[in-house]
């Protein structure tokens, strides 16, 4: 009975006016009418938290339609996987070289191929484009997230993705690549910052970590498949359009499955759309399971409403449900997956491994990390509910930064002084070392938590602002790793080695543990978070 006397406590409190506050004088009506309504508030939330401690925690069903819905919310995912392979190796196919002047083709005798500045500004802009173009298609997502719904979120992005992966496999010259970049990249924006979320909101608890996994998975998934058949489309003068066009196929089957998909409880219940509610819940849970949900939803609905629509200054305010702490949290991690370097090796792959294996042999180096980036994602699956967010997110820091260290000293080595291919060979063991570490926690982990950490009142602009960050830094990345490696591969990995270090112990002092817990809970785990070395709460 005093546990739940302390979660009541914990999260009435938060967002609570001070006890300074609470004296007002006759003159002061406001005053005394905002006292007036702090009861109420507090009732509802202690009607909240009482509800949500009858939850049942030992029923852990989970229909199998959830799956099929995570998977269809996934294949966004999967586009965006396609397009990392799919562009990146690109670089090295002898087809786009001619086609774009970086090279020229053995009968071409008046050909004058670019300078390597010209290339590595080619290849920063194709990929920092993709990046800009999400960074604003995040920040676009929740105007039609909030008001029309996460299914017409989905489908918008789907569509401006796939008119833009169109429009890039017809390119003829390298401008009428770059603008279709920027509008596929907006659509996968919208898609990584809504996808995600859709599928947190329909899992259950005890499910929730395992099916928002699958975005991450889908993107390995993607990653794998065009690498693949990256290796023949190389020998293909006109493969490179598939690389950049094929997942047109993976964007189609999106939108038709989504016809069949239901929206999201939690949308349809804060538009008041019980029986839609429902029956949403009815294909995604038991039927004993749906009376207590869609009445946690319609608490925590009507919680969101009676504060009204959430503000900018209250996504930032601390006394809002630790709201600050919280947007600052989401924005730091999706921050350190992008500056911890994944998206410059699994992007760059090919161009890092081609000085040592040569074009052909890249390929097949990146199909390897990819490979492993895939089969290493699945054990988050089957440990993220068991072990939780932090400890995965923590030893695969501390696993990244073993690989990154070695892998900078060995791109520091003069390569005429000893074998090119043995140092090949041990840049890319490290690097496979390093994909395991991230493909298991700052990969998957990173999306979970940004999915599940905001209350619904916030939510949309919120994790608007953390997949802006992803965006904005993949953008920096990607436009500046090429020149950057240029002038040294070396201090590109120190600083990627320097930040996963910092990220590491972030996460092990600040992060609050959110496995496994409804919304209620998580606010009480950030009411309460105190930093402490050593951790005394993992799961």
């Amino acid at each position: 009975m005093s546990e739940q006397t302390d979660i009541i406590a914990a999260v009435t409190s938060v967002g609570a006016a001070p006890a300074s506050d609470a004296t007002a004088s006759d003159d002061q009506p406001e005053k005394l009418e905002s006292q007036s309504s702090q009861p109420a508030k507090s009732s509802l939330k202690e009607s909240i938290v009482s509800h949500n401690l009858e939850r049942d925690h030992s029923d852990t069903r989970a229909k199998p339609f959830i799956w099929a819905l995570a998977l269809t919310a996934a294949l966004g995912g999967l586009i965006f996987g396609y397009d990392i392979g799919g562009a990146g190796a690109t670089f090295v196919m002898d087809g786009f070289k001619y086609h774009f002047g970086w090279a020229c083709a053995p009968d071409d005798y008046e050909c004058v191929p670019k300078s390597q500045r010209q290339i590595d500004i080619d290849t920063g802009l194709i990929n920092g484009l993709f990046g800009t173009g999400a960074a604003f298609g995040a920040l676009f997502a929740p105007l039609l997230f909030n008001n029309k719904g996460r299914k017409p979120t989905i489908s918008v992005g789907a569509i401006a993705f796939t008119t833009g992966a169109a429009l890039q496999a017809a390119a003829v010259n390298m401008p009428m690549l770059y603008i279709p970049r920027l509008l596929s990249g907006f659509g996968i924006g919208m898609l990584s910052m809504c996808s995600p979320v859709y599928i947190a909101e329909c899992a259950p608890e005890s499910h929730r970590g395992q099916l928002a996994t699958l975005w991450q998975l889908a993107i390995t998934s993607g990653i794998v498949l065009v690498s693949i058949l990256n290796i023949w489309l190389a020998d293909w003068e006109e493969g490179w359009r598939i690389s950049y066009g094929g997942n047109i196929v993976f964007s189609l089957a999106l939108l038709g499955l989504l016809t069949i998909m239901p929206e999201s409880p939690h949308f349809l219940v804060s538009k008041e759309r019980y029986d839609d509610a429902r029956e949403a819940l009815g294909k995604t849970r038991f039927e004993d399971q749906i009376d207590w949900e869609l009445e946690e939803l319609k608490l925590e609905s009507k919680n969101a409403r009676e504060e009204g629509v959430a503000t900018w200054g209250e996504v930032f305010d601390d006394t809002n449900n630790k709201m600050r702490t919280r947007v600052r949290t989401g924005v730091l991690l999706q921050s350190f997956q992008q500056l911890s370097g994944i998206n410059a090796i699994m992007f760059y792959a090919p161009n890092i491994l081609q000085d040592f294996f040569g074009a052909k042999g890249s390929i097949y180096g990146a199909l390897a990390l990819n490979i492993i980036n895939f089969f290493a994602t699945f054990i988050t699956i089957f440990s993220i509910e068991r072990f939780g967010r932090v400890f995965l997110l923590f030893t695969g820091g501390l696993v990244m930064l073993v690989a990154l260290i070695p892998t900078a000293v060995l791109a520091s080595v003069d390569t005429g002084t000893g074998s090119v291919q043995a140092i090949g060979i041990g840049v890319t063991v490290f690097c496979a070392l390093y994909v395991i570490g991230f493909a298991y926690s700052w990969g998957p982990v990173v999306w979970v938590v940004c999915a599940e950490m905001f209350p619904i009142r916030e939510r949309g602009k919120a994790n608007s602002l953390t997949t802006f960050s992803n965006w904005f830094w993949t953008c920096i990345v990607g436009a500046v790793f090429p020149i950057a490696s240029t002038a040294s591969l070396a201090g590109c990995f120190g600083f990627f080695a320097a930040v996963v270090f910092v990220a590491t112990t972030f996460v092990y002092l600040f992060l609050p543990e959110s496995a496994n817990l409804t919304a209620p809970e998580i606010d009480e785990q950030y009411a309460t978070h105190k930093p402490a070395f050593p951790r005394k709460k993992w799961n």
